[in-house]
């Protein structure tokens, strides 16, 4: 376990999504980093699938869905489909930059168990998305 669950505000949230991103097979998480950051990825990939930011102005879980791509719309997509799920604006709750390769996802808005698992598809499109 990560002691940078501890950031969270909505902690019970964080440790149920690093437990299922953990469970994937050959997910490693590296928490080095100065700030309140746990990212994910596998094994044998060159990029991070997810991670989960527990900084002030993130508090998210962010999916990297197109990953190494700079100029792309898979995020932008992928952000409309979640938000029309989950029935939250992003960028009416969050004022940081968000890039267009990557899906942002407010631990405030996945604070029931029916939440998480309207999520696991994205994440699975994340987790799998390099593999392509």
């Amino acid at each position: 376990m990560t002691t940078k669950l501890d950031y969270f505000i909505n902690k019970s949230v964080a440790e149920k999504i690093h437990n299922y991103l953990i469970q994937f097979k050959d997910v490693d998480f590296n928490d080095n980093a100065l700030t309140p950051i746990t990212g994910y990825k596998r094994r044998n990939q060159r990029y991070k699938f997810a991670t989960l930011h527990g900084g002030n102005s993130y508090q998210s879980l962010v999916l990297h869905v197109d990953p190494g791509t700079r100029v792309t719309t898979v995020g932008k997509i992928k952000q409309k489909e979640i938000q029309e799920l989950l029935l939250f604006n992003i960028s009416k709750i969050r004022g940081h930059e968000f890039k267009t390769n990557e899906v942002y996802l407010p631990l405030e808005k996945l604070d029931d168990l029916d939440s998480i698992e309207k999520i696991k598809s994205l994440i699975h499109f994340a987790y799998f998305k390099q593999d392509k």
